[in-house]
């Protein structure tokens, strides 16, 4: 009876073990590349080339000096050949440029820039992390991404990052989700 309770626990202990080290990174520093990465394969090698998306997100406004505040906006994407084709902004949230006349292209233009983009960011963010760690700031950073699972494109995409209690931070880092995906003819 001892055997096996104490085989239980251990087992216990192992994956609550095992477990702690997926959530809690030794360095802080949290992406799946594996999944990411497996996701990018299945969508590329879907070769999908003519679809339309509904992205939402924030633009960055940059309130020099006080703060950076971030602008709502909903936009609708037409993508043909695999590059951005149209966009149009939906309802009153239109980010303009600096001059009032131009409208703003969106971050993110096709699935594939999407992924390149997290890829980069994440690459930079993990050097950022490795050297800049250690000023006791900053307690972890990770990239939460959810795939549709069907054509494995990316539905939601958030950096997060936690701080020590009294650090102020200003930051553009913001959520962005994808609907309304349509393969078009």
């Amino acid at each position: 009876m001892k055997k096996s309770t104490l085989l239980v626990l251990l087992v216990f202990a192992g994956i609550i073990g095992f477990s702690a080290c997926e959530l809690f990174p030794d360095n802080g520093f949290s992406f799946d590349e594996k999944t990411f990465n497996s996701n990018r394969n299945l969508w590329e090698n879907n070769n999908i080339q003519n679809y339309s998306f509904t992205m939402t997100g924030q633009f960055p406004y940059w309130n020099l000096p006080r703060a950076i505040l971030m602008f709502d906006y909903e936009v609708n994407i037409v993508v043909k050949n695999g590059t951005m084709d149209s966009f149009e902004y939906i309802g009153n949230n239109i980010p303009y440029t600096e001059d009032g006349e131009t409208i703003l292209e969106p971050e993110f233009t096709s699935i594939s820039d999407i992924y390149q983009k997290i890829s980069d960011r994440a690459q930079e963010s993990k050097e950022w992390w490795n050297n800049y760690s250690g000023n006791g700031y900053i307690i972890s950073t990770k990239f939460v991404i959810k795939y549709n699972s069907e054509w494995n494109y990316i539905t939601f995409f958030e950096p997060v990052s936690n701080w020590k209690s009294g650090v102020i931070v200003d930051t553009t880092a913001h959520a962005v989700s994808l609907s309304k995906f349509v393969i078009l003819e």
